[in-house]
């Protein structure tokens, strides 16, 4: 639940007594009949075009409503961004790890209201808000439901309200229902808004202890199902990246259904809180009544969340509509194509003739400006940050050991297009390096033979490189499909996006140190991955001799090693894949239908690889007080 519950775990929070729901406030269904009459199917249009972009949206966008009502009351207050005098709720360790796609969606619909004349600043955050996590929960097979509209935007945010407000992974039912009786919520409802758990994901650090370190006597919590603590110190190995997620629900992650209560049963409740409600004899009857009855579980459902949605409202002087032009967190420049039309119109057409130069000089400006921008994006963010060179004060990322093996020529790529694009006097110093690289990675793709696609553009240049930020946030050559899945869910990509972006190890290189263990020492029984092609796996060990320079580099596709295409996935099928990463994208069978799909129709593999390389250079964007424009891509200013 809530923050710790790092999903949509945000359903126990208490709220001061002074925020106590009472029927004062006046919420009403079709508030805004005689003011905005289709505010309803505007948000719920925007809310479903950004739920085709990421399936994120649904938890995302659940999770910050709870976060919302459950410190300060339903006022949209923890969307608000933090000034230089003032932390803002979104800012409270508790609300760090809030998926951005629930702001955006907030954002994204606010505006295609305003957009319409006569509802311009008519249309509260807070009930836009409460009107898309409704939408969310219908779009992944939940209950529809009527929303009670009237509130106000809240005029306070401040991280030091959030404090004790949100539940812990650790509670048990006293303090669950605690929590939530200081909100008007009963235990039958604190059960069913558990059950948002049903979507989403948490962190590996959130439920740690339940796996390793539960009591001096029982290191794994023995409650929790065997196999299932099996799969989760599988996904979740001790020492790794706390911030790795995995699903919240083993079993239908992206479905709203009943199974949460269904997995409560077999003892798969992922947070001690979960579990509890199965494990003690008080909650346990309302657990196997709506495991049986996924209508009365949805009846009950749409009572709790209404009730949520009534929590300290604000109406009169205590709230306003807050105006999109003035919201804090639009200071963050959203992302949009053709950005710089008013600033340096011909951005794209330059950075596009360096490019092309750059790669008439050399192939691998390709692979290498490419990879360049998957390690910069999944460290801390699309943001150039991978570019920066170390000083004598700070190691940066590009030197961590595993960006060592970064390519220069994806490094001078955007270099030069940064000198061209400021060449240009109207452009000086006006186009962020972020923006460049992901510009550059989109024409090298499109030089390789591979798709053209409109780029979104807006990004800041980081403030921060180091070299401690990359340890354990790239994906490694030995991964399996849940630890690829978890990595790529932390950055709000599907398993559809990931096996998209191992595309494009259809260019490149790898070296032999990388993939070494598969052909002379893969384990004890053989020395040979047997999921290796036998042919394959001999003319590697022809190309990469043991005792060989481990650096010596070899072509990851084997057959047509610099076309963007979809060869790679017959590669795999044909047990061609060159790390294990790889292959298991086809051994695996939650994941081989989606290559043998690509394999067959290259159309439909370029049209998911343009979406997740989109959603890809979204990540962690800098805007705002959170970046600048570097004026040297290698050096802060």
């Amino acid at each position: 639940m809530a923050s710790q519950f790092n999903l949509i775990v945000v359903l126990s929070l208490c709220l001061s007594l002074c925020l106590f729901p009472t029927p004062t406030a006046s919420l009403q269904q079709n508030y805004y009949a005689n003011i905005c009459p289709n505010v309803e199917n505007i948000v719920r249009d925007a809310v479903k075009k950004k739920f085709n972009q990421t399936f994120v949206t649904v938890p995302a966008t659940i999770r910050l409503f709870f976060h919302d009502c459950f410190v300060q009351g339903c006022d949209a207050s923890v969307i608000i961004a933090s000034t230089a005098s003032n932390t803002a709720e979104k800012d409270n360790p508790d609300n760090l790890s809030l998926a951005g796609d629930g702001f955006d969606t907030v954002i994204k619909a606010k505006a295609a209201v305003d957009a319409v004349a006569n509802c311009t600043n008519k249309v509260s955050c807070s009930d836009i808000l409460a009107m898309a996590t409704r939408d969310v929960i219908a779009l992944s097979g939940g209950p529809s439901y009527a929303v009670e509209l009237g509130r106000l935007d809240g005029l306070v945010s401040t991280a030091a309200s959030v404090n004790g407000k949100l539940p812990q992974p650790t509670f048990n039912l006293n303090q669950l229902n605690a929590l939530f009786a200081a909100n008007g919520l009963s235990q039958a409802d604190m059960i069913a808004l558990s059950a948002a758990h049903t979507v989403g994901f948490s962190h590996c650090s959130k439920f740690a202890n339940r796996i390793y370190n539960f009591s001096t006597q029982n290191p794994v919590d023995p409650t929790l199902n065997k196999t299932y603590a099996t799969q989760l110190q599988g996904m979740c190995p001790q020492n790794v990246d706390p911030r790795i997620a995995i699903n919240m629900d083993p079993n239908t992650p992206q479905i709203f259904d009943n199974m949460y209560f269904k997995n409560l049963k077999q003892h798969m409740g992922l947070f001690t809180s979960d579990e509890v409600l199965f494990t003690d004899p008080r909650s346990k009857p309302t657990v196997d009544a709506w495991a049986s009855s996924s209508t009365n579980f949805q009846k009950a459902f749409v009572t709790a969340i209404t009730k949520l949605g009534r929590v300290g409202v604000k109406t009169g002087s205590n709230g306003n509509i807050r105006r999109l032009s003035l919201y804090p967190y639009m200071a963050s420049a959203q992302l949009k194509q053709n950005y710089y039309a008013n600033t340096c119109p011909n951005v794209e057409n330059i950075v596009k003739n360096v490019v092309q130069k750059k790669f008439q000089q050399t192939f691998v400006t390709v692979p290498a400006t490419l990879r360049l921008f998957f390690h910069d994006c999944f460290v801390q963010g699309c943001d150039a940050s991978v570019i920066i060179q170390s000083t004598g004060s700070n190691k940066a990322e590009k030197d961590h050991p595993d960006n060592l093996s970064l390519a220069g020529d994806g490094f001078d790529t955007v270099i030069k297009a940064k000198a061209a694009v400021d060449a240009v006097p109207s452009c000086k110093n006006k186009v962020s390096c972020a923006d460049i690289l992901a510009m550059a990675t989109r024409d090298v793709v499109a030089l390789a033979g591979g798709p053209s696609y409109a780029v979104e553009l807006g990004r800041l240049d980081g403030l921060v490189s180091k070299a401690t930020d990359v340890e354990g946030k790239l994906p490694q050559p030995t991964f399996n499909l849940n630890q690829l899945n978890s990595m790529f869910a932390a950055h709000g990509l599907s398993q559809t996006d990931m096996i998209a972006l191992s595309g494009a190890h259809t260019l490149g290189f790898s070296h032999c140190n990388r993939f070494a263990n598969r052909i002379y020492n893969f384990s004890p029984q053989t020395s040979v991955d047997p999921t290796l092609n036998k042919d394959y796996s001999s003319q590697l060990q022809a190309m990469c001799p043991k005792n060989v320079d481990p650096l010596i580099a070899i072509n990851m596709d084997p057959t047509t090693p610099r076309t963007f295409d979809n060869v790679y996935y017959k590669n795999l099928q044909q047990g061609k894949g060159l790390f294990t990463s790889d292959q298991i994208l086809f051994t695996d069978t939650r994941s081989r239908p989606t290559v043998d799909t690509w394999a067959r129709n290259s159309a439909s593999f370029q049209n998911a690889f343009i979406t997740a390389m989109t959603k890809l250079g979204r990540v962690g964007v800098k805007t705002g007080k959170n970046g600048n424009i570097r004026r040297d891509c290698a050096a802060f200013n």
